[in-house]
């Protein structure tokens, strides 16, 4: 029988939302950009997160840290993968679950803790590595995960830090777990909608798809595929300098 050791147990929160920023084409739908939510500390950046209290599930403890980031609850939440490796935390042995909430930034009323900051995303894949790029206006952060796959009837890759200066413990791989989940139900799930507001039109909506997806999306082939999932409002809605578009809302199932 192993002797018994002492651990610590923890949560970690990827908090993605999705960004509006106006253009320099006012006739043109401002640009969408994949945000996360990370925590400065001891010069580094880290995801949102913390231990699980004895009285808790590592869900509740990640619905506390995401509660006390951003103030809002009421949002997806999805367990990712439990990172356990042996040397991930250097303060000793610390086992993480990790969730990812998608939120409409839209919800969130009050203002971030003094060290979180929004951060652009952006994830460039290949067959032998994922690139991460984050960035805000003051600062830029470069990661490298290579990966390396593992089953090719299920097209399972394993993945391990290559080049990494600015995110503490396992948070790269952290990351790179979020983003493999999120773009990879894009196109079997209707999870895109976590991240839209409740009403949106059209265009905006195929802009996100086309943000997560990473490639453009021909107007006519997107209509008729996203039909079915959404319904009319009623209501409209002027943008730009074009004539008012429609707005729509989920069609909840």
């Amino acid at each position: 029988m192993n002797d018994k050791f002492n651990f610590a147990y923890a949560s970690d929160v990827l908090i993605f939302a999705v960004d509006s920023r106006k253009n320099d084409n006012p006739r043109l739908l401002p640009d969408k950009y994949l945000s996360i939510l990370l925590v400065k500390k001891d010069d580094k950046w880290c995801l949102p997160g913390g231990f699980v209290n004895i009285n808790e599930t590592s869900k509740d403890a990640a619905i506390r840290v995401l509660k006390k980031e951003t103030n809002v609850s009421d949002v997806y939440l999805e367990q990712l993968k439990t990172f356990d490796d042996v040397k991930r935390d250097d303060r000793g042995r610390i086992i993480s679950t990790s969730y990812m909430a998608l939120i409409d930034k839209s919800k969130i009323k009050s203002s971030l803790s003094k060290d979180a900051t929004w951060f652009d995303i952006d994830i460039s894949r290949n067959n032998s590595n994922n690139e991460i790029t984050l960035k805000n206006k003051n600062n830029t952060l470069n990661v490298i995960i290579n990966k390396k796959i593992i089953s090719k009837t299920t097209n399972k890759y394993d993945y391990e830090t290559k080049d990494n200066k600015y995110l503490m413990y396992d948070h790269d791989l952290i990351i790179n777990e979020g983003l493999e989940e999120l773009i990879n139900k894009v196109n079997n799930t209707d999870i895109v909608f976590n991240l839209m507001p409740k009403e949106f039109t059209i265009g905006e909506l195929k802009q996100v798809y086309e943000l997560l997806l990473q490639k453009k999306l021909i107007n006519a082939a997107f209509r008729r595929v996203i039909a079915a999932k959404v319904i009319e409002t009623g209501k409209s809605v002027k943008r730009g300098g074009f004539r008012p578009s429609v707005l729509f809302k989920y069609k909840e199932k």
